[in-house]
């Protein structure tokens, strides 16, 4: 692919304040102590004193945890972590998440169940039985037979005096990622930091080494090319030496520096997208026509949900969500329309794309353009963070396969990915060589 070449030219259950998680227009709610429920976290925030503080809770575990997308304990003067408020009230509060716009309802409960006060059990089977309630918990079937021997082989782990901890933490790893791949879940993945070992379930055709050697090297002739580029590079734009205007899209977070998703983001995307109008306006009076585009999405993993509605309907205005999830769309359009200044085009992909930037190509799929490349990784569900009782980290799609689906109604292929419309070859997709003049 020729880079150096281009060519530059109560009441409050829903006082939702708009899609853009604009920090800027957070109200300051007046939060009532108490203890309230998220069905959909699974978790308990407890309210006192403005202090709040979230506990995980499993059916035979629950503890003020670390990880999660809200911090364990914070203050309802700040966003907590990656969402915003928009509501409160004696009964109800109600969260914003900033990546998609969800609204995230908590309810009052009468107490926190008994078990959240006492410190959790940190064996290794009671590892095990924590990650299979969690996997429950958020619509992750598993083989009962398969977790018999797991967690045999967790009591083994506990019963073996070792006097070398590290293997015993190595063999819990490994244990830990066998049940994650009979999830089947694209998503997942395990941070264990103690030991220094990450683990995620996806298998990729293409070696990591050549995954990203290819990323960088892609990197590296952008930034070499005469190309523009914008929102901490995760864009880059401009005309091909072919006649096709590109479109790279490096990722769909951290637009900005203030944060992985904001107002501020959203805004740059924005920005970035007048000056391709301006620039579309000059190639089609330089050549006489309007060009193809040819979008990149081969290296991205996904971000914001939002950012990819705003672009897809930047690129071709439609009356359209990006996606429908649970029942709530996803939809954000803001100017300008660039709909009349391209036709359309190729979207390339790869098994690395996923996530919002999934989305973000079936959109465009839908809008005319044509998929090409490999089958994408098939993780459309938004993701949850959660703590193992040692301290290890967890993540996992949050909802059913068959509660996300595309603008049209359509169920998204969650596990399997979106198949192009035609296939390239991997050096193609994958180059390791600096791009030829």
């Amino acid at each position: 692919m020729n880079i150096k070449g281009w060519v530059l030219t109560a009441a409050t259950a829903m006082l939702l304040v708009g899609c853009s998680g604009n920090e800027n227009n957070t109200p300051q709610l007046d939060i009532n102590d108490g203890v309230y429920w998220s069905e959909r976290y699974q978790s308990y925030l407890v309210v006192d004193d403005a202090v709040i503080t979230r506990y995980q809770w499993t059916p035979s575990q629950c503890w003020a945890a670390d990880a999660g997308l809200m911090p364990r304990v914070f203050s309802s003067k700040f966003n907590p972590g990656q969402h915003a408020w928009v509501g409160a009230g004696y009964r109800t509060l109600v969260l914003q998440r900033l990546s998609d716009g969800l609204p995230v309802v908590f309810t009052r409960e009468p107490f926190l169940p008994k078990h959240c006060t006492q410190k959790p059990e940190s064996g290794a089977q009671q590892v095990v039985d924590t990650l299979a309630e969690l996997l429950q918990q958020f619509h992750h079937g598993l083989s009962q037979t398969a977790l018999l021997r797991w967690q045999y082989e967790a009591q083994r782990i506990d019963a073996i005096e070792s006097d070398v901890p590290f293997d015993d933490q190595v063999a819990l790893f490994a244990l830990v990622g066998e049940v994650l791949e009979d999830s089947n879940d694209e998503h997942a993945f395990i941070l264990a930091q103690g030991i220094q070992r990450y683990y995620r379930v996806s298998d990729f055709e293409v070696g990591e080494a050549q995954r990203e050697q290819a990323r960088r090297q892609l990197l590296q002739d952008l930034q070499t090319s005469r190309l523009n580029h914008g929102c901490e590079q995760a864009l880059w734009w401009g005309l091909l030496n072919t006649g096709e205007y590109y479109l790279g899209v490096q990722r769909l977070h951290r637009f900005s520096p203030e944060a992985s998703y904001s107002e501020p983001g959203q805004r740059c995307l924005q920005r970035a997208l007048y000056s391709i109008e301006e620039d579309l306006k000059g190639v089609a009076q330089v050549t006489g026509a309007k060009p193809k585009l040819l979008i990149d999405l081969r290296y991205n993993e996904g971000g914001s949900l939002l950012l990819a509605s705003q672009l897809a309907n930047s690129l071709v205005n439609r009356d359209e969500a990006l996606t429908t999830i649970q029942g709530f769309s996803v939809f954000e359009t803001r100017r300008p329309d660039l709909s009349a200044l391209h036709q359309r085009g190729t979207v390339l992909v790869t098994e690395v794309t996923a996530s919002a930037a999934e989305h973000l190509a079936q959109a465009l799929r839908l809008r005319g353009f044509l998929l090409r490349g490999q089958k994408t990784r098939g993780a459309f569900s938004p993701t949850t963070v959660k703590s193992l009782p040692n301290g290890w980290i967890v993540g996992l799609s949050m909802y059913a396969p068959d509660a996300v689906v595309d603008g049209r109604g359509a169920v998204l292929p969650e596990g399997e990915g979106l198949t192009p419309d035609e296939n390239l070859p991997i050096e193609v997709l994958f180059p390791t060589e600096p791009a030829q003049d």
